[in-house]
């Protein structure tokens, strides 16, 4: 995979850590080589202060935190509740946080990477984070355990490659090429993975004659990356395919190679035992929301950044924060609602909404 598509896919999942205006958490640091943070307190009346060390893996500074919680909406509640867990030493730490749609079972002491929702992206999220930085700690959540609601295992597990999209096509092609050797990559100690029960079929993509050049552009797009397809005229379309109906058509193309469907639970369930066996934590658990907090450095200038996911468990129906370097969506149809929680397309510096929603 590309350096500059590696970047691009990197740049898509990882919710950078921002909060909306409205963040009634103030963090004050120890000033570094150019900047100094001050400390800005919010005028409601609030509930006693609660102060911790966090350390920040990034710059290797000790930030203390002191947050004041006044409680006049639902998040407020939400964070006055954390209070009384934070006495009992519920909280936790992540390098990345991968959310999906969840429910909490357990919780790991540290994590560096917490996922939102999961399913199939987030495992897979997982386990190539995992092969790239083994010591990352990597927490996934998911509402639904059972993934009965999951478009991953409510699809066909379709395989193609003809995109118009550069990034689509490369992923597609090492997509094809991962599954060829599915037993070297997910295989835990001696045994084989689940099988995914691969076919191999192509697509066959019919046009008009106004798409003639378009499907000439994509072709030759698609071929330079690596996939294996075929270019096809009326006439060979009939020739090949006499079953089909070509009046209309002018130009077709069909996938020759590294095509097909697979059954996704079977490969969801293979990237979900790999990446436990690597050390990922899954937790049962629902988003809920994020605690915010804001730094605000001697020139004015206000750095925003989601700080904790707020978690409702199952098992007590409670909330508990869990401390994030890095967030990753792949809530699948919910995507745009986690993102308005953490504030794209509410906050003034993301004005524009992700445009994800359930059908």
């Amino acid at each position: 995979m590309s350096l500059r598509l590696t970047r691009r896919i990197v740049n898509q999942l990882f919710i950078r850590r921002f909060a909306s205006n409205d963040s009634s958490i103030t963090t004050t640091s120890s000033p570094d080589a150019n900047k100094e943070l001050t400390t800005k307190k919010p005028s409601e009346v609030s509930t006693p202060k609660r102060a911790f060390t966090l350390i920040n893996p990034k710059t290797a500074h000790q930030i203390k935190r002191i947050d004041e919680t006044p409680i006049k909406n639902e998040m407020d509640y939400i964070r006055h509740r954390l209070t009384e867990n934070r006495v009992k030493n519920i909280p936790i730490e992540t390098d990345i946080l991968i959310i999906g749609v969840s429910i909490l079972l357990f919780l790991p002491l540290l994590t560096y990477a917490f996922r939102i929702q999961g399913a199939i992206k987030g495992s897979a999220i997982a386990y190539f984070l995992k092969q790239r930085a083994p010591d990352t700690k990597i927490t996934v959540i998911e509402r639904d355990w059972n993934y009965t609601t999951s478009s991953t295992v409510l699809s066909a597990g379709g395989l193609r490659q003809q995109f118009a999209l550069e990034e689509n096509i490369q992923m597609s092609v090492y997509g094809a090429e991962f599954l060829k050797h599915i037993r070297e990559h997910l295989s835990i100690l001696d045994n084989d993975p689940v099988p995914v029960s691969f076919h191999h079929n192509g697509y066959l993509l019919c046009g008009s004659e106004k798409s003639v050049k378009l499907f000439e552009e994509n072709y030759k797009t698609q071929t330079s990356l690596g996939a294996k397809l075929k270019l096809m005229s009326a006439n060979m379309l009939k020739e090949q395919f006499p079953w089909l109906n070509t009046d209309g058509i002018a130009i077709g193309c069909y996938g020759i190679q590294n095509e097909g469907w697979l059954d996704p639970w079977a490969l969801l369930t293979a990237f979900r035992q790999k990446a436990l066996s690597l050390g990922v934590v899954y937790l049962n658990a629902e988003l809920v929301g994020f605690d915010k907090a804001q730094r605000i450095w001697a020139d004015g200038t206000i750095e925003r950044q989601l700080d904790k996911a707020l978690i409702l468990s199952a098992d007590d129906n409670r909330i508990y924060p869990i401390d994030a370097t890095f967030f990753v969506n792949t809530a699948g149809p919910w995507a745009g609602e986690v993102a308005k929680m953490a504030g794209i397309g509410v906050a003034d510096e993301y004005p524009v909404a992700l445009p994800v929603e359930p059908r």
